[in-house]
């Protein structure tokens, strides 16, 4: 064999040696078992051909953020006809992903809570909405920035309904306490059940005994938003309590003391109205159960982050009537939001598990509907979550199949629906928002960071705000 013949057979069993590589490993792509093989308690996986041939097309969350914020930011034509505001307002109602879907497809079902907006610094009252939530919302997330463009829009300084003991630390208020306190928890990873089920509106009740403070401080970190920073009215909301329980307020140079003279097994509230102030103490002496202390201001629209780590929602019937009744009368509660859903996707394998949630989830609604009849209740789904499947990153399992599930439910059950799932991008979303830059997820696949708590904050309120001005439209044209 010449030199030249022998140069020209090596790189050919080469190509054949590769060739037949591939062909083994496409075999193996063909046969191996979908649901892989478990040896040593360890599931193997190997991926199909499908896998491999198949590039999924992806947008980047910044290109669809940007696309349904620019859409969500229009407005109808001032001077357009009547009928084409109704089809603008009707189109995206109807289409946009970041629409509500409605009981009966009503887009007045928030109206009365409009109206209480409208009208709350003219009539000098206080409109709070609740919002629940898991792990999602902790810290202020999503709450805040929510929050923050309500009060702007509508008045109102000061971050609201907040517990005297706070595990979890809050991008709004920085909170310390001292002294004989006992914290329970009705539901979540922090639970730490009491001897009854006087939680109040929170979920959680802190037992003063003897002598015992807490204190508050405005945060100024780059993520606390402005509004926060500063409050003008305080409130303590008690439970059961015993005589002559006194609470000192003391901020700047100022010191007020409160007693309640009898002891009851009634609710009642402690209140000061002082001052813009940035800090602030309550020194309590005696016995009583805190529900919660609210940092507000006379008037203005107050958004009440209540993050329960761990919870799926589905704790609230297991909640004394009087001190949530109490409480959601109070201050006034005009929307009750409902976010989970989360926390069940790693127990659901079926749709049984799902109608099983789901079962337990509408019983939560029709009972805060009882206590609370002049709020609206609305219902927010779980964002995307990923993990891996087959050795590949990809959204939950039967997550879609949830949110389907939470939105009837949550329609059937005469409470608006809010499709967190659909706004992100839907099934795969949650991997493009973990590689944005700056990341909009954390590494986890399950949490947003602060950034992309934001965007959805943002896109919540921008989207409550299409109703809003349906409502002005409807009445500025009777």
């Amino acid at each position: 064999m010449s030199a030249n013949s022998y140069c020209l057979v090596k790189p050919l069993k080469t190509l054949v040696f590769i060739l037949a590589v591939i062909a083994l490993l496409a075999v193996i792509c063909v046969i191996f078992p979908k649901d892989g093989v478990l040896v040593g308690g360890k599931h193997y996986f190997f991926p199909t051909l499908e896998d491999i041939m198949v590039r999924e097309k992806s947008v980047s969350a910044s290109a669809r953020i940007q696309l349904l914020e620019s859409q969500l930011q229009m407005q109808a034509a001032k001077d357009s006809a009547r009928n084409d505001s109704l089809l603008f307002f009707e189109q995206f109602f109807e289409t946009h992903p970041a629409a509500f879907s409605l009981p009966q497809t009503q887009p007045q079902f928030f109206d009365a809570l409009f109206a209480e907006m409208d009208n709350c610094c003219s009539n000098n009252t206080a409109v709070h909405i609740l919002h629940y939530g898991d792990s999602q919302i902790e810290e202020d997330r999503i709450s805040g920035v929510f929050r923050q463009r309500l009060q702007e829009r509508f008045g109102g300084i000061g971050a609201g309904l907040m517990p005297a003991v706070q595990l979890i630390p809050s991008a709004a208020v920085g909170q310390s306490t001292g002294g004989n306190f006992g914290r329970y928890v009705v539901s979540g990873m922090h639970k730490n059940r009491a001897a009854h089920n006087r939680y109040g509106a929170l979920g959680q009740v802190t037992q003063v005994t003897g002598s015992a403070t807490v204190s508050f401080a405005a945060n100024n970190y780059g993520r606390t938003f402005e509004n926060t920073k500063q409050w003008s009215r305080m409130r303590v909301f008690l439970g059961q309590h015993s005589k002559n329980f006194s609470a000192t307020l003391t901020a700047k140079n100022l010191k007020q003391k409160q007693t309640v003279e009898n002891q009851s097994n009634r609710n009642s509230v402690m209140l000061w109205d002082t001052d813009t102030l940035k800090r602030v103490s309550f020194t309590f002496s005696g016995s009583a159960e805190v529900l919660g202390i609210a940092l507000e201001s006379p008037c203005g629209v107050f958004v009440d982050n209540v993050p329960l780590r761990g919870s799926a929602g589905t704790f609230f019937t297991q909640i004394e009537k009087q001190s949530v009744e109490f409480m959601l009368n109070a201050m006034n509660v005009r929307l009750i939001i409902l976010q989970f859903g989360g926390n069940m996707m790693p127990q659901i394998n079926s749709q049984k598990g799902i109608d099983k949630y789901m079962e337990t989830f509408s019983a939560q609604i029709r009972y805060l509907q009882t206590l609370c009849p002049q709020s609206k209740i609305l219902v927010i789904g779980p964002a995307d979550m990923s993990k891996k499947v087959r050795g590949k990153l990809q959204t939950y399992p039967f997550l879609p199949e949830l949110v389907e599930a939470m939105k009837i439910t949550a329609n059937q059950s005469g409470a608006a629906f809010w499709n967190m799932f659909a706004v992100m991008g839907g099934s795969g979303s949650m991997i493009e928002w973990v590689r944005e830059k700056p990341t909009l997820a954390a590494p986890d696949y399950i949490h947003f960071t602060p950034r992309g708590a934001n965007k959805a904050g943002e896109m919540l309120y921008e989207a409550m705000m299409k109703y809003y001005d349906f409502y002005k439209f409807n009445n500025n044209n009777k």
